[in-house]
């Protein structure tokens, strides 16, 4: 699903984490003269004592209440070892939101832009969704390196000159646990740091693209549901989405992984252990009875252990293993897993792109091209385009896709 480590995404990161902590202005100008040319330099500089000047004087504190989600709250320099080789300048950006709970929360992300000058009117800007890390803090994608793939793919996509926008979602780095799969916490966390970055003196332009592969795909077509509430807000401009890897159906699909019959990915029994420490966290008394042994003491690991520590930890066992009955996780299984992860797929706004690899063993692509169909029927204002690639796996699909991607972006970001 997967950003970050998990083999099913060919991703590991590296095993050491790189600090998420925003560079202090005092030393930005010092790290912008080693890291760029002096004609680089005097762009970035410029934009640099911008952010510095916001940080300094005109982010208000931002703990308030629900209705300051999308605010600034802070914002640095991004570790080198966490950006892309194509990145001119990688900033840490913290932002208000709302957690599962709808109490107000905080978030962090990453925002690199391309080398030099912006264009008139900003940066176009991709916001990228990301995969099944954890639901730790410690799994936060923006303190780690990035994976090969994700850097093939996004050192494109910056070197065509697109800004990238990569939060890690509410939960993730920044306190408590992440609710994963959440369809409210997933697209706030997106629609969030898009209203966020905007106050930034950072210059992107008024339209953007959301990518999203597995996890990420569920989150980019959450936030693209969730936007058609409030198109005309501080997240103006969403023009289209990319989605690979998609769990078309995650109730009847989540059953059937639990089965002990059922086969694919060794990451399974993470993805499982995390979407029932969602469900535990919001109705503990509909998960917790129906834990086995082993199943209790793997969720309380899943609470801290990124994805392929965790899968490393199950030494080889099913999902079935985490439940007493693998028929049936819990009575009220698909219920539950439809109230966390479910979303209005009938007002999309924007032309959707969703694509799948014949080979994925992670999200098995079962049903992707009927319901590019029915997304089709029930949104006849948008276009909705399936792609197939032959002999791809989860992540293969992702890397496959990016010339079709650049060509999306180059048709609804102009």
């Amino acid at each position: 699903m997967h950003g970050k480590p998990g083999p099913a995404d060919r991703s590991q990161r590296s095993a050491s984490a790189v600090a998420a902590q925003p560079v202090p202005c005092g030393r930005m100008f010092q790290k912008l003269h080693r890291r760029t040319t002096p004609l680089r330099r005097v762009a970035l500089a410029a934009v640099s004592l911008g952010v510095c000047a916001s940080v300094a004087f005109a982010i208000p504190s931002a703990t308030a209440n629900v209705q300051d989600a999308g605010r600034l709250s802070g914002v640095g320099l991004l570790d080198p070892a966490a950006s892309f080789a194509k990145a001119g300048a990688a900033f840490q950006l913290t932002y208000t939101t709302t957690d599962q709970h709808h109490a107000p929360a905080q978030a962090s992300g990453a925002l690199y832009v391309p080398p030099g000058l912006p264009p008139q009117g900003g940066w176009p800007l991709i916001v990228w969704a990301h995969g099944t890390t954890g639901i730790g803090d410690d799994c936060a994608p923006s303190r780690h390196p990035q994976s090969d793939r994700n850097t093939a793919y996004f050192n494109e996509i910056l070197n065509a000159g697109y800004a990238v926008l990569a939060p890690d979602y509410q939960g993730l780095g920044t306190g408590g646990n992440f609710s994963y799969y959440n369809t409210g916490v997933e697209g706030r966390s997106i629609l969030d740091a898009v209203a966020a970055v905007r106050t930034a003196p950072v210059p992107v332009a008024d339209r953007w693209v959301v990518i999203g592969q597995s996890e990420g795909a569920h989150a980019a077509m959450s936030a693209a549901s969730l936007y058609a509430e409030d198109p005309n807000g501080r997240a103006a401009g969403l023009s289209g989405v990319i989605a690979t890897g998609l769990r078309t159906n995650p109730g009847p699909s989540l059953r059937e992984m639990f089965r002990r019959s059922s086969t694919g990915s060794g990451n399974q029994v993470g993805y499982a252990a995390y979407f029932l420490s969602a469900l535990r966290e919001l109705n503990p008394d509909r998960v917790d009875p129906y834990l086995s042994d082993f199943g209790r003491d793997y969720l309380e690991n899943a609470r801290t252990e990124c994805l392929s520590e965790l899968v490393k930890r199950a030494g080889g066992r099913r999902p079935a293993a985490l439940v007493a009955d693998p028929d049936a996780p819990t009575p009220t299984f698909e219920a539950d897993i439809a109230a966390l992860a479910g979303l209005r797929d009938d007002r999309f706004t924007s032309d959707l792109l969703i694509g799948y690899g014949t080979s994925d063993i992670d999200v098995p692509p079962t049903n992707t091209e009927n319901y590019g169909k029915q997304l089709q029927q029930n949104n006849s204002g948008v276009r909705v385009t399936v792609k197939r690639y032959d002999g791809k796996d989860h992540s293969g699909a992702f890397l496959a896709s990016l010339p079709d991607a650049m060509d999306f972006l180059k048709n609804h970001l102009r």
